[in-house]
């Protein structure tokens, strides 16, 4: 009787699993998101790496049996660089859960107004996360009956995402609204996490952004122009090891500088700087590459910046000078040489009220011929000027000119500041001390008694 059971049960999971697990479906491997939500038909599983058959059947078994992840089926949910959703969750009840779905959801694709791609049958979406707002809209399509999981849920909290700027990015979070009532993305969400330790969560170390040179008017003017922050934004994943690599062309072969691995969670790697002795050359075009390590020691694809994916090129936009146009978008160009140091004098040196004082330009810039040496004096024609002052009812002759007049009408202590830019347009400012303005003596005229 016993053996008859057995028996039974084999013939009945076999039959169980042919007709739940039959559909084609990709390597989870390739998928990125990972974990398990709840809901009142059990866990929903957004990747086979995550199933434990045992115990999870729509009927009880007298035994309990492992199977290795993946067996079965392949099932993997992926969000793709656009934000867009795909591929198939599980359900022990439901069975496939299509993130995917070619048919038209309940709203006709109006959750498209909070995408930043559009979702349509075409490209087989039915569900995006808007990074903005950290939120999830769309829908999730159960192949077993056509019912629909909406996932821009009406209980709140809503679907979102943390985002990359949290700790510990890429977690799922809220509630999705279906027939089988709400499912719960994450047991934080209502403090269930002692009886039921889940969440989803992408698991694969992804960026959102890689960003060069980092390095504003600014800190050029403060701290020279010979210098570079790589940064980086995570969009998932931990983080336990980084690698940055900078060369002149295309290729990571025989680079300029390669960091090697260093050992933390860091956002940004300073050169030249206490990890990195790379100093960029003036005007040099370069394209760099960054690689990652997760807590399992496990490396990343080499990220190559690149502004139409993650990238992002800050600052010295205009220079950014490549031989061919189509690299545009993936390098960044150091500036052409130092910044102009700006400074200035005023005569008289005590300055009174209702008086002209004359204030004259004495500043230095550079050129691409001498970078960091053999300044130039600033003058008109090859420098701009522009002279302000914090007394608001000051009159200042020339704005825009090397020398200039000011005439104070207040008595409190004022300042005089002074823009320079250069041919480049590279643009440094100072400012004087707080000045002293006072009133003039009055004219005494002694008169004899009569």
């Amino acid at each position: 009787m016993r053996l008859f059971r057995f028996s039974f049960f084999v013939v009945l999971t076999l039959a169980f699993c042919l007709s739940v697990f039959w559909h084609p479906v990709r390597a989870s491997i390739n998928e990125n998101v990972r974990g398990l939500a709840d809901s009142s038909q059990g866990y929903i599983s957004f990747n086979c790496l995550d199933d434990d058959f045992a115990g999870v059947f729509p009927f009880t078994f007298e035994f309990r049996f492992n199977v290795p992840p993946c067996s079965f089926s392949q099932h993997g949910v992926n969000l793709d660089i656009d934000n867009n959703f795909s591929g198939l969750a599980w359900n022990p009840t439901l069975g496939f859960i299509d993130f995917g779905a070619t048919s038209t959801p309940p709203d006709n694709y109006a959750f498209n107004v909070n995408c930043l791609s559009t979702c349509n049958a075409g490209n087989s979406c039915s569900a995006c996360y808007n990074e903005n707002n950290q939120r999830v809209y769309g829908w999730a399509k159960v192949i077993s009956n056509n019912s629909w999981i909406e996932l821009n849920s009406v209980v709140s909290p809503q679907t979102s995402i943390t985002n990359y700027l949290a700790p510990t990015p890429g977690i799922f979070s809220g509630y999705a609204s279906s027939s089988i009532g709400s499912i719960r993305f994450n047991c934080s969400d209502n403090s269930s996490c002692g009886t039921f330790d889940h969440k989803v969560y992408i698991w694969k170390l992804e960026l959102t952004e890689m960003s060069a040179p980092n390095w504003s008017f600014n800190d050029a003017c403060t701290s020279g122009a010979r210098k570079i922050v790589f940064k980086w934004l995570r969009r998932s994943g931990t983080q336990t090891a980084y690698r940055v690599i900078v060369n002149t062309v295309n290729s990571t072969s025989t680079p300029v500088f390669d960091s090697g691995t260093l050992t933390g969670s860091a956002a940004q790697l300073v050169c030249p700087g206490p990890l990195c002795g790379f100093t960029p050359e003036y005007n040099t075009t370069y394209y760099w590459w960054l690689q990652l390590w997760n807590q399992d020691n496990e490396a990343t694809e080499l990220f190559q910046f690149n502004t139409n994916t993650y990238g992002n090129l800050t600052d010295n936009v205009a220079g950014n000078n490549v031989a061919n146009p189509d690299d545009a978008n993936l390098t960044f160009t150091a500036y052409k040489h130092e910044f102009p140091i700006p400074y200035f004098t005023w005569s008289p040196f005590e300055i009174l009220v209702g008086t002209s004082t004359d204030f004259s330009s004495n500043s230095r810039y550079y050129t691409t011929a001498s970078p960091n040496s053999n300044s130039q004096l600033c003058v008109d024609g090859n420098c701009q000027f522009l002279w302000t002052a914090s007394d608001p009812a000051a009159l200042i002759a020339n704005a825009t000119r090397s020398t200039t007049s000011i005439v104070f009408a207040n008595l409190h202590p004022q300042s005089v500041s002074l823009r320079v830019t250069d041919a480049d347009l590279y643009t440094c400012s100072t400012s004087s001390p707080l000045l002293s303005i006072n009133f003039a003596l009055p004219l005494w005229k002694e008169v004899k008694a009569e």
